[in-house]
């Protein structure tokens, strides 16, 4: 147990980044011009390091980075790569060029950058108890195949090393099947509603070109967002659901230690409109645990060793998240408050606004 709190420890000091809470919303910023680019609305990037009080600082090759006390953010102009600490996160949209100013949406800033830079914790809490291990695909449907693996195989072989490690830290836990059968997305997503004071982590592997490699993790896109893998963006169907920042933790919590404990590539934590993800009433994660289709991970994926190092990372994630959110863990449950999203709003020019607002873009700006 010595052993586990140093390993909490040494991530809070290392990150940071787990220390997420539903609903937090910035405080006041004064007043921020809000910028209109193709319909989403967008804030000045040096209005948000002002806010911050954050100075240049020397990042990532390529990005322009600033910082203060435990944090280096860094960012590339027209991309939606966003990285803490060296940590990746993919945003919901694109960092713009405005003539001379950077810009990012006021949805980033409410959901991910806010949330993540200054975390503050909820006194109106649940308690979470249980974790709903999900391995993905099973029976006729084997998902990614290929000569080094099968990736039904490796999910539930991965989920049941979890389980194992989450029951010893006092967790119960709930599996959607333990067994080689096929379940629907649709019975999958009941089983966890139907589970209080749970979590959802789904365990999946990927598949792509020979060469794609790496670990990815994602959550549902938030409210008026699109999925990145969606061809068309439809906001009026673009629903978000109530644990956006609490999924936001959960990921965070069980990707930075997977990539630490690993080294694999880091391809970040994302946002998509999965089936298993839309209608989940729990905070609820999908992790890719690396790419069966490519020949040196899909050998390493279907050993012992590499899947203890994965059920390691995610069973001590989820600890980590429980003691970081909740200030609890294990036989003591996870303390959490969900907050319902609100609307996007409609589109409109120029102006200035403020971001709590569902409706409303004019008047003082407050994050």
């Amino acid at each position: 147990m010595q052993g586990m709190r140093y390993i909490v420890r040494h991530l809070v000091l290392l990150l940071g980044l787990v220390m997420l809470l539903a609903g937090a919303v910035c405080p006041a910023a004064g007043k921020w011009e809000i910028y209109d680019v193709g319909g989403v609305k967008y804030v000045d990037l040096s209005d948000v390091w002002s806010f911050y009080s954050y100075s240049p600082k020397k990042g990532r090759a390529g990005f322009i980075s600033y910082g203060g006390g435990k944090y280096v953010v860094s960012v590339k102009p027209e991309k939606q790569d966003f990285y803490v600490n060296n940590f990746r996160y993919i945003l919901s949209f694109p960092v713009r060029r405005h003539g001379d100013k950077l810009l990012i949406s006021t949805i980033d800033m409410k959901k991910l950058v806010h949330p993540v830079l200054r975390p503050r914790f909820s006194r109106h809490a649940g308690v979470m108890r249980t974790v709903v291990l999900d391995p993905g695909h099973g029976g006729h449907d084997a998902g990614a195949v290929s000569p080094w693996a099968r990736e039904k195989d490796c999910n539930l072989q991965l989920a049941l090393k979890v389980k194992s490690r989450l029951e010893k830290y006092g967790f119960r836990v709930v599996m959607t099947r333990s067994t080689d059968v096929f379940l629907t997305l649709k019975q999958r997503v009941a089983i966890a509603n139907r589970t209080p004071d749970s979590i959802f982590v789904s365990i999946h592997h990927n598949s792509g070109r020979r060469a794609a490699e790496g670990i990815e993790t994602f959550t549902l896109a938030p409210h008026g967002t699109t999925s990145p893998f969606a061809k068309t963006r439809r906001y009026a169907d673009l629903e978000g659901n109530e644990q956006d920042s609490e999924n936001i933790a959960l990921a965070t919590a069980i990707h930075s230690r997977a990539i630490m404990s690993t080294k694999a590539t880091d391809r970040g934590i994302q946002r998509a409109r999965f089936s298993v993800l839309c209608t989940i009433k729990r905070p609820a994660v999908l992790f890719e645990g690396g790419f069966v289709s490519n020949p040196e991970e899909g050998r390493r994926i279907a050993t012992d060793s590499y899947q203890n190092k994965l059920a390691d990372s995610i069973a001590e994630g989820v600890l980590n998240y429980s003691h970081i959110v909740g200030g609890n863990g294990g036989k003591s449950g996870l303390k959490y408050h969900s907050t319902r999203p609100s609307s996007s709003g409609s589109a409109t020019t120029r102006g200035r606004s403020s971001l709590n607002s569902s409706n409303s873009y004019r008047g003082t700006t407050r994050l």
